[in-house]
């Protein structure tokens, strides 16, 4: 759970478009930056689970949370009756759920992240490459799965969707349903066992890691690593000119 001590008395916000945050967060972010800068305003906790990796080095996933919660069945093993019933539920409710996930992403500002929770199951590739690629038709700007993800030569090619998971697995022997769209779910944390992701939170990944931030400071966070990130190009520009190692620490202190 995030826990905020020492937030400043004002928190900056930006006139901006998401896409535009993405953009930003992507020039001046890492995951180094952002933990500090978070660690700086009291946020604690908000880092995920270390499972999580790029699908390819060097990918930065960055937007807001579009939270999913995902449930294994065999649909088709079930008998007919239920399986009509099943599908006269969805219908009642506007469709199959994964059509009501894309009607989300939709209607959501340009720029989110899809985020599953698939309850812990390992054993199947939930996601390919089309659902990748309806989701970023529809305005996605990348995925967060805590389980596997199937025809990964595919994704790695997309431009602007960065992709990270548990894993990839190639098939899936049984069917999932997505049971809840754009509530909160928890997904396993590296410092705490959970970390919540509720709509409208932010996310930044890279390869040290996936990081929440929480809505409300997603501005101050950008600033504070715009400005670190300003102040360390000055550091890394003295260190490669051959700074003698004394000077270094005066100017600079420790590193």
């Amino acid at each position: 759970m995030a826990e905020q001590n020492t937030v400043p008395q004002v928190i900056r916000t930006l006139n901006i478009t998401d896409i535009e945050r993405i953009e930003r967060y992507r020039r001046a972010g890492y995951g180094g930056a952002i933990a500090d800068v978070l660690l700086k305003l009291g946020v604690h906790n908000t880092l995920l689970s270390l499972q999580f990796r790029p699908l390819r080095q060097g990918m930065q996933l960055a937007g807001r949370v579009l939270p999913i919660k995902a449930h294994s069945i065999v649909f088709s093993e079930r008998p007919k009756p239920e399986q009509e019933a099943l599908q006269a539920k969805w219908e009642a409710e506007g469709g199959h759920p994964q059509e009501r996930m894309m009607q989300a992403i939709a209607a959501a500002e340009d720029g989110v992240i899809v985020c599953y929770d698939c309850g812990g199951d390992r054993r199947i590739g939930h996601c390919g490459e089309m659902t990748c690629q309806l989701a970023r038709a529809q305005g996605a700007r990348g995925m967060l799965m805590a389980g596997n993800l199937r025809d990964s030569q595919f994704i790695i090619k997309m431009p602007d969707f960065p992709v990270f998971s548990f894993g990839v697995c190639p098939f899936t022997d049984s069917e999932w349903i997505i049971t809840e769209v754009n509530e909160p779910i928890y997904l396993p944390g590296h410092l705490s066992y959970y970390v919540p992701l509720r709509p409208r939170d932010f996310l930044f990944g890279d390869n040290d890691g996936v990081q929440l931030i929480p809505g409300d400071l997603v501005d101050e966070v950008l600033l504070q690593v715009e400005a670190l990130f300003e102040h360390e190009n000055k550091v890394r520009a003295a260190l490669t000119s051959g700074m003698p190692v004394a000077e270094v620490y005066k100017v600079f202190g420790v590193l």
